[in-house]
């Protein structure tokens, strides 16, 4: 099977070209006349306009990416994916350059949509990722440029392709990229997935003990100290994740300050509108919140023979949750903050008796998170 890459060229143009029709006007004979005659509300207006402008750098950024590279083709070995087997495809891009190296990121989304007509809005949740390098070594030279081989693990527990529901789908996303100079590489194939063989096993019923342990990344800052009293403790210190920081503080820095800029000045009766005012405060408050738990989280994670014990600490605020050895089931890695299509990773623990238990790690490196869920399993021993 051969899969074309979404390149998103027509759609970019078209929706650019849309934009700035309908801005252009609207600045050029209200906005601007209105900020000539003093109205300080029209300011708000100039939004409009720098957005067109973002869109016309994205629509010509793509443009120069097709002139450069042309269009790229996934060549599946097989007609459709299986969950639990392999996935192996080659990505056939022309004009890349024999010397590049190629990251890989296998994604699977839960594409929703909710409301209707003007109201509609698309949210992609990720649900399991996998990323890997290809070397320049490992470049196949083609007809017309560079061949991508592609070879990943599909997991038995994800979800296979859906698409009965269009406001509900399981779409799984292939993106290849290379920074290059000028412009980069960068294509998206979306790959048939179909649900696993009946009879098959996950690995962990069968030869569990040939499972390969994950080595701790170099650059982990996880700190690892014994407890006198037996077992290993695990700190996750605060501002681990500087990228995650920096988007969640922008975000809510530019959502404060706008809301805070449209009640100064567009007159704005609270007394008539207090559900309104309300709503913006509640999401103003949640997003303040999640960047204070982003930057100054500090989680603590005792493991020994005897159980498990967490402790997390905010701004001077901590909270606690144990669960003994004999509760304790299987650890596995959870998707628990997104920014973009970045997943980042916490713990669950799967209990016996009650609720599973949750290690808010929020680690970005997947293998990071598998290592210290492999270690906390080794201490419990």
């Amino acid at each position: 099977m051969r899969i074309r890459s979404q390149s998103h060229l027509r759609f970019a143009w078209a929706f650019a070209i849309f934009w700035n029709l309908v801005a252009a006007p609207a600045t050029f004979l209200g906005a601007v006349p209105a900020i000539r005659q003093g109205k300080p509300v029209a300011w708000i207006a100039l939004i409009f306009p720098f957005a067109g402008a973002a869109l016309l750098i994205w629509a010509v950024n793509l443009t120069l990416r097709f002139w450069r590279f042309g269009v790229s083709w996934l060549e599946l070995e097989s007609g459709t994916a299986t969950l639990g087997g392999p996935l192996r495809a080659r990505i056939a891009a022309g004009r890349l350059p024999e010397d590049s190296t190629v990251h890989l990121t296998l994604t699977c989304i839960n594409r929703t949509v909710t409301g209707s007509g003007s109201d509609r809005s698309t949210w992609e949740k990720v649900v399991w990722q996998e990323e890997q390098m290809v070397a320049r070594e490992s470049l196949e030279p083609g007809p017309d440029g560079e061949i991508v081989p592609v070879s990943f693990i599909l997991p038995f527990d994800a979800p296979p392709t859906k698409n009965d529901n269009p406001n509900d789908r399981i779409v799984w996303r292939l993106e290849a990229s290379a920074r290059l100079a000028g412009v980069d590489y960068d294509e998206q194939f979306e790959v048939p997935v179909a649900p696993a063989l009946p009879g098959k096993l996950p690995p962990r019923d069968a030869q569990t003990a040939s499972v390969r342990v994950p080595a701790r990344p170099e650059t982990s800052g996880i700190l690892v100290e014994p407890v006198p009293e037996g077992g290993t403790r695990f700190v996750l210190p605060p501002c681990r994740n500087i990228r995650a920081i920096l988007v969640t503080a922008l975000f809510s820095a530019i959502f404060c300050a706008g809301a805070a800029l449209f009640f100064v000045l567009v007159p704005w009766d609270l007394h008539r509108n207090p559900f309104g005012v309300f709503v913006t405060g509640v999401i103003g408050v949640v997003l303040v919140l999640i960047t204070l738990f982003t930057i100054f989280l500090r989680t603590s994670v005792v493991a020994g023979p005897s159980g498990l014990a967490i402790t997390s600490r905010l701004l001077g605020l901590s909270w606690s949750s144990a669960a003994p050895t004999r509760e304790i089931g299987d650890i596995t890695l959870r998707v628990g903050m997104q920014v973009g299509m970045t997943p980042y990773y916490d713990l669950k623990i799967g209990r016996a008796t009650g609720r599973p238990l949750t290690i808010s790690t929020m680690l970005r490196d997947k293998r990071e998170a598998e290592w210290l869920a492999a270690e906390i399993k080794r201490s419990l021993r």
